[in-house]
């Protein structure tokens, strides 16, 4: 009993920083969820991966809504476009991932989490105002591809990579960047979870349906519900400096930890 209520407690405030990290910073708390999973042997890389996804669905779906409904011009047709290549590259890559060893995943993981850290540290984000925005249809769908691709094969759903791309050529304003982010991730996610439900199991326990555990989903998505609300304020309050701060260290600190992870797996083999 001590044991389930200690489970509980962790899904909800997983769920809790999944809910703030998605309306604050536009991610799809994936960042946060792979790890966690994994932190105490609760899944495996895959597993953690595939309900990451699935759990991103319902969290960015929320975080959509919530941040695109009182705008006058929402990014629908914008969104149709990354989404049509985010699709693709969401379920290509998550799929192509379900093949491969744990330490491979953990690799790409580390390899793309050391790689936005860096830039965001490195390079100063670019400031974009409503009236600088230009319509740009192929670069919009090869932008929502590549973040699919990041997001399927890592399990984040690829909000941390969009975001920053879509800035730089210049399609989104940064006041409506998060809101677009989470549109796209409904997408992204829901191709990579179709990908890992199609999977071999790895585990068979109740619940598990290829890489999926349906079983977790349900706190850590409440919990998210909890803590989105936060996060919406944040994300209203925050500077871009100051997201982008937040950001770093967060991707930093995750980055080590996998490190670490990845470096035992070795020494045990």
């Amino acid at each position: 009993m001590t044991d389930t209520f200690l489970l509980a407690v962790y899904l909800l405030a997983l769920g809790v920083g999944v809910g703030v990290m998605g309306g604050s910073l536009g991610l799809g708390g994936g960042v946060l969820m792979v790890p966690a999973f994994m932190a105490f042997g609760l899944l495996d890389t895959h597993t953690a991966k595939g309900t990451s996804l699935f759990i991103i669905i319902f969290v960015s779906a929320l975080n959509a809504w919530q941040l695109n409904r009182g705008l006058a011009h929402k990014p629908w047709r914008l969104a149709a476009y990354m989404a049509a290549g985010s699709i693709v590259g969401g379920y290509a890559s998550a799929w192509v991932t379900t093949l491969v060893s744990e330490a491979v995943i953990l690799w790409i993981f580390i390899v793309l989490m050391a790689f936005l850290a860096a830039r965001t540290f490195m390079i100063k984000p670019r400031a974009v105002h409503e009236e600088e925005v230009r319509q740009r249809r192929p670069i919009s769908v090869l932008i929502g591809f590549l973040a699919g691709v990041a997001g399927g094969a890592t399990g984040t759903g690829g909000g941390a990579l969009l975001i920053p791309m879509a800035l730089i050529a210049g399609i989104i304003s940064n006041e409506r960047a998060v809101g677009l982010s989470n549109l796209v991730m409904v997408c992204t996610s829901i191709a990579g979870s179709i990908a890992h439900l199609m999977a071999e199991p790895i585990v068979h326990t109740p619940w598990v349906v290829g890489h999926v555990n349906l079983a977790l989903a349900p706190l850590v998505f409440f919990g998210a519900q909890l803590g989105s609300p936060y996060g919406l304020r944040l994300n209203a309050k925050m500077t871009l400096k100051h997201r982008r701060e937040a950001m770093g260290v967060l991707l930093v600190l995750i980055s080590l930890q996998l490190l670490y992870k990845v470096l035992t797996l070795a020494s045990g083999e």
